[in-house]
């Protein structure tokens, strides 16, 4: 016979369960270890979702509750910040749970007590492996390379504007009396939550597009695990390659965080940053004022030595000089002597040998002279009759010419003459009033008068003359014609 099936309702299946982990585990509790998904915080109380992981592979997933009594008990032995920074989705926690199971709600894990150095020892952990695998890509040190500025005046300022520590680190940079004309780009980012890791690393590479001395990364204090956040690779791997040289200031006095070992420059505090930057303008001018006067009281003692050298030597040449002037004086006073003894001693000389050479030039120069003037009378004598034969020529010739150009010059004058005389012939013809009249044209006069020249009435006997008769008429009505040329 086959064997009857029992069946059961949900119900009964969830409350036997109920039943059974009730009277299992309801006096015990468990240490166990996940990774934090998600946290909703509701009425006080804290609802977490948990995982666990191999090989990045979810091998298991639950619920977890934090009531608000249990959480106040958990904030009294491990303290707010910390635990706020424990509790964080992606972080691995040690946490003492109780295990539950409604009938309608399912198996809950009630979370009654967490360990936090768990947690630490899990950010070490990373934290060592950020810091092997930085070394390992031979970029941990790059920063060291870099020269930080003697003087820093343009920030690149990385860092949440509604911070405490971004207030503080304005305020100690800016209100100082050394100096606080600093240029300052602001890079506003989270400094808290996963999200916040795109932010800074966007920022910084931002940051090294700008002309800036240095970038000044900024958290003002919090938890162990607030932090971590600065253990990241990616903002540590942007700080190791930032061509400008990073300064941090994350806010804690007993941990390194990574981003605090790759920067060029670690402080424990904003503030800390500021007062480093205007003390070092201040040292740098107390430094430089320093030098300054030292480099004035040297140069005052060089002043006086040289001084002291200048007027020994001067001294010494003044005298020096004196001596060799006088010595020099003296011997040109000797030289001076004894070339004028010489120079009449020559001066006579020559002036003898002058003079014995001067009677024989002026005799031969006599001789000369006799000779040239019987020569010149000779050649004069032939130049004149050559002159007077030429004039002979000359006379003729320029007679003859003169002769030829009057007579040209005469027909010329007749030539011109006769065609001034044509031409007036010509003007006469076209001005003879009969080949006036000839061409059509008629002279019109009253008492022999040109009608131009007089006023005409009507009555007078006008005498009209053309080319080949005499026309008497009488004027019967006058009409005045005025032409514009008239006017």
């Amino acid at each position: 016979m086959p064997t009857e099936r029992k069946i059961y309702s949900l119900t009964q299946l969830n409350q036997s369960f109920e039943k059974h982990i009730w009277e299992q585990f309801s006096k015990r509790d468990f240490w166990i270890t996940a990774e934090l998904i998600k946290i909703n915080v509701k009425s006080g109380h804290r609802y977490v979702e948990l995982a666990d992981s191999a090989n990045d592979i979810t091998t298991a997933r639950s619920f977890a509750t934090i009531w608000a009594s249990t959480y106040r008990t958990i904030v009294d032995q491990v303290g707010a910040k910390e635990l706020h920074g424990i509790l964080q989705p992606g972080n691995k926690i040690l946490i003492n749970v109780k295990i539950e199971f409604h009938a309608l709600y399912g198996l809950k894990l009630k979370i009654r007590g967490i360990d936090p150095s768990y947690s630490y020892g899990e950010i070490e952990r990373k934290r060592q492996e950020v810091i092997k695998r930085l070394k390992k890509e031979k970029i941990f040190d790059l920063q060291r390379e870099i020269r930080l500025p003697t003087i820093i005046k343009r920030i690149a300022l990385i860092g949440s504007p509604n911070t405490s520590g971004y207030r503080d680190f304005e305020n100690e940079l800016l209100v100082n009396h050394d100096f606080n004309k600093f240029t300052i780009k602001s890079f506003p980012v989270r400094v808290q939550g996963e999200a916040a890791k795109k932010d800074i690393v966007a920022a910084i590479k931002e940051a090294n597009c700008y002309d800036a001395d240095v970038i000044v990364i900024l958290r003002g204090g919090g938890s162990k695990m607030d932090l971590a956040l600065f253990d990241d690779y990616s903002i540590a791997e942007s700080i190791c390659h930032s061509r400008l040289p990073v300064m941090t200031g994350i806010g804690h006095e007993n941990d390194e965080v990574v981003a605090d070992l790759v920067a060029r420059v670690k402080f424990i505090t904003p503030t800390a940053v500021a007062r480093h930057i205007h003390y070092a303008i201040s040292s740098f001018k107390e430094i430089m004022r320093e030098l300054s006067d030292k480099t004035l009281q040297i140069a005052l003692q060089r002043l006086g030595e040289s001084r002291e050298d200048f007027m020994h030597y001067n001294n010494y040449l003044s005298h020096y000089s004196r001596e060799l002037i006088h010595h020099w004086r003296n011997l040109f006073q000797d030289k001076k002597h004894e070339i004028l003894q010489k120079s009449r001693t020559l001066l006579f000389a020559e002036k003898d040998v002058l003079a014995g050479l001067s009677h024989q030039t002026s005799s031969r120069l006599q001789h000369l002279v006799q000779q040239e003037n019987s020569q010149v009378d000779r050649l004069f004598t032939r130049i004149s009759d050559l002159c007077l034969q030429q004039v002979d020529r000359e006379k003729e010739m320029k007679l003859n010419q003169a002769l030829a150009s009057i007579g040209l010059y005469g027909q010329q004058l007749v030539d011109r003459e006769r065609i001034i005389y044509e031409n007036q012939v010509e003007l006469l013809e076209l001005l003879n009033p009969l080949k006036i009249l000839a061409s059509g044209y008629t002279i019109s006069t009253v008492n022999d008068k040109d009608i131009k020249e007089i006023p005409i009435q009507v009555g007078d006997i006008m005498k009209t003359l053309s080319s080949n008769q005499l026309i008497e008429s009488e004027v019967i009505k006058r009409k005045e014609i005025k032409h514009e040329n008239n006017r």
